[in-house]
């Protein structure tokens, strides 16, 4: 099988024990399914990649999403209502009630101008879902520049006015571990495929690593407190002040 074959293949098994990723496929879902009870009215999703997000919101939503072209059309292949990029958005002043910014803002290379924008298109009392990764692998190793912690986040967001008023952390240290240790086997996998290595024998056994991998983690978080040591991200909702 073929490099992209593979990852079409795996893509697949998303949500799964199968996938290299199902651990952080699962917090992310279960963070998905929480957004209809945070945001209303107009949405705006800048960096909406594929949408993914789109089917988790309410129905009285109005979803508007925003994406750069190349990463739409190169990355994705998908489309979106509006191609631009997130420091100069085309959108009317206090004209949105919820906007979400997801795996984004560790990839703009001037954040302060991006949380500017947002806070000057969100209507007073807004809403504002942020999420950033932190132990993760670099996702757009073309445009990722810098990753927050829950402070710098809580930091950055403020200097803005915006208040957090929810927070939650993806990922306990035996998730975190699993994930970096099936993504890490995986790409190793995909390279001596590549370079047709001998090597590349072993991708044979790499759906039963990553399944055992990720059930043993799964399975181990239950005895072990919860524990924000090593997240593989975080997520916030902010609220723009009245």
């Amino acid at each position: 099988m073929e490099h992209g074959g593979i990852r079409r293949f795996f893509s697949t098994l998303r949500l799964t024990p199968f996938h290299p990723q199902w651990l952080v496929s699962r917090h992310r879902v279960r963070f998905f399914r929480q957004l209809s009870e945070w945001v209303y009215g107009n949405v705006l999703d800048i960096g909406c990649a594929n949408q993914q997000v789109k089917a988790f919101l309410a129905r009285n939503c109005r979803y508007i999403g925003l994406v750069f072209y190349q990463t739409a059309t190169g990355r994705y292949k998908t489309s979106a209502h509006v191609f631009d990029d997130a420091v100069d958005l085309p959108v009317l002043s206090e004209s949105i009630g919820c906007i979400l910014l997801l795996d984004v803002l560790e990839q703009i290379a001037e954040p302060d101008r991006c949380l500017a924008e947002i806070h000057r298109v969100l209507k007073p009392g807004g809403s504002f879902v942020i999420g950033v990764p932190i132990l993760y692998p670099l996702h757009d190793r073309l445009r990722d520049c810098q990753l927050w912690t829950a402070h710098g986040l809580e930091s950055i967001v403020g200097r803005y006015g915006f208040l957090v008023s929810k927070y939650c952390h993806a990922g306990e240290p035996l998730e975190t571990a699993a994930l970096l240790s099936n993504i890490a086997a995986s790409r190793a996998c995909l390279k001596w495929i590549e370079r047709r290595s001998p090597f590349s024998l072993f991708a044979v056994f790499l759906p039963c690593f990553v399944f055992l991998t990720n059930i043993t983690a799964w399975s181990l978080r239950f005895a072990c407190p919860k524990d924000d040591l090593m997240p593989t991200g975080y997520f916030a909702l902010c609220r723009k002040s009245q």
